[in-house]
């Protein structure tokens, strides 16, 4: 997950993926025969295509502009996931905490409650701080401050098993999941 847009981060791709085909196709059309022979029925494809030079230096900057921004884009999107929660360095020696330990823990002290679906962790790496965000699903209708206690107990057993304390984030959802999600009731 990065800081951009996941449907911007979409639509980018649904286009760069259409030019390239298009791209690809002309280009194909142009120098590979059986390419030609397929579209001859469909097109009517030039014999040879004769491009001056100011327009060839006109497209060989538009690509090193388009480069150029890509290369921005790249270096410049941040934020995103990783799966080491807490790395500890003495000396020569580190210790490396993957996220699937913080999510044992929390899915651990989390089960037994009544008004939790689910819970998810993720782990970022923020301005050079490792930092966690866990997302329960809160039961529709559940109560929160009975959730949010569940929460506060569940980081205060995870901070004891790391030896340390890891920024959090909790956020509490709703929604299709909780709605859908079946009650069981005792008669």
């Amino acid at each position: 997950m990065t800081t951009t847009n996941r449907g911007f981060n979409r639509v980018l791709l649904l286009l760069i993926g259409l030019i390239s085909i298009i791209v690809g196709v002309t280009i194909g059309a142009g120098v590979l025969q059986p390419v030609r022979d397929a579209l001859q029925p469909y097109l009517t494809l030039p014999q040879q295509v004769t491009v001056p030079d100011q327009a060839l230096w006109i497209i060989a900057a538009v690509c090193a502009v388009v480069i150029v921004l890509a290369v921005i884009v790249v270096f410049t999107r941040g934020g995103g996931g990783t799966s080491v929660a807490v790395r500890e360095r003495s000396g020569e020696d580190q210790v490396t905490v993957n996220v699937a330990l913080v999510r044992d823990v929390i899915d651990h002290e989390l089960t037994g409650v009544h008004d939790i679906v689910a819970a998810k962790v993720d782990t970022y790496l923020v301005k050079k701080t490792r930092a966690a965000r866990i997302r329960v699903h809160v039961r529709r209708g559940g109560d929160a401050v009975t959730v949010l206690d569940a929460v506060d107990h569940a980081l205060t057993t995870l901070d004891q098993t790391l030896g340390r304390q890891i920024p959090v984030l909790v956020h509490l959802t709703g929604g299709t999941r909780t709605a859908l999600a079946r009650t069981t009731r005792v008669q």
